[in-house]
């Protein structure tokens, strides 16, 4: 009896998931990033072989076996210089062209919400809406890149809080928790090893520093306050742009995915609060990688 095989492969920021589905039972591989700005042609061809490779060997078949792909890959679409080896390092590594690739910001929809009407709203190390209505009209926002945009992402927090520590340092502010806090996570003897250390910086790197700031709002740390205000304007103004550019009908169901979002309950209803429309901001159905399979199955239809 034929098996169905389905793999759908999550591209992050900072990493990669490999799901394989053989009739139900699951196989799991973790890469490095396959973001086309942080890693090079070559070493695309590379991880897509290691996560294709590894997740058929533990179930112990052979690549072309698998009946339909869908790649979620960070910057899709962003790069025109990259969409055709893009394509052809997925090509090679399944040795087949039965596969759809798209921006991330598709999978998290589908993941999130089951491949149903609504946004999804991804805040991690980057950031990007992504919303489809009930006539299936799609519309995505924001996800300018880092230099750009990616307001609210865990990169824009990351400077923002490196920023802020120099106000506190030289005394344009007062200094306050957060202050402590960064030299304490840096391990800083002297406020000026700071320059030296952001400048080496990776952009996964600075987006971890998001951490802090989620451990700011826990000490009460008002500068912490309000950069939650400003980063939920932000979300609100990506939620509503969609909004404004479909057809929805009623309330509308949003949802999320990303690391930003372990702030829960203080960042959602902040977000509600901002949108000028009736939203209605849910738990994921599932997790992006779960919906990067949903979608091999909806294309393969």
């Amino acid at each position: 009896m034929p098996k169905e095989i389905y793999l759908g492969v999550d591209g992050g920021g900072t990493k990669t998931a490999f799901l394989l589905d053989v009739d139900g039972k699951r196989f799991e591989s973790k890469q490095i990033t396959i973001h086309p700005k942080q890693i090079t042609r070559q070493q695309f061809f590379e991880i897509m072989k290691l996560g294709v490779d590894e997740v058929c060997n533990k179930a112990g078949i052979k690549p072309e076996e698998i009946l339909y792909t869908f790649v979620a890959a960070p910057g899709y679409g962003q790069y025109p210089d990259t969409v055709s080896y893009i394509d052809e390092g997925i090509s090679k590594a399944i040795a087949s062209d039965r596969f759809t690739v798209a921006n991330d910001c598709v999978n998290g929809w589908a993941g999130s919400l089951n491949a149903k009407p609504g946004i999804n709203l991804v805040l991690g190390t980057g950031q990007i809406g992504y919303g489809v209505d009930e006539e299936g009209n799609s519309m995505r926002s924001g996800g300018w890149g880092p230099l750009l945009g990616d307001e609210a992402s865990g990169y824009y927090i990351g400077l923002k809080i490196l920023n802020h520590f120099t106000k506190m340092s030289d005394g344009r502010c007062d200094r306050t928790i957060l202050y402590d806090l960064i030299r304490q996570r840096l391990g800083l003897k002297d406020d000026m090893e700071i320059i030296d250390m952001a400048e080496k910086m990776r952009r996964d790197e600075i987006a971890d520093l998001s951490k802090i700031f989620s451990e700011g709002l826990e000490k009460d740390d008002p500068y912490c306050y309000l950069l939650l205000e400003e980063i939920s304007k932000e979300a609100a103004l990506v939620i509503d742009s969609i909004i404004k550019g479909l057809n929805f009908k009623g309330e509308v169901k949003v949802s999320y995915s990303g690391g930003i979002f372990n702030l829960g309950e203080k960042l959602i209803k902040k977000i509600e609060e901002n949108s000028k429309n009736q939203i209605k901001i849910e738990k994921p159905y599932t997790n992006p990688s779960e919906g990067a399979l949903i979608l091999a199955r909806l294309y393969r239809k």
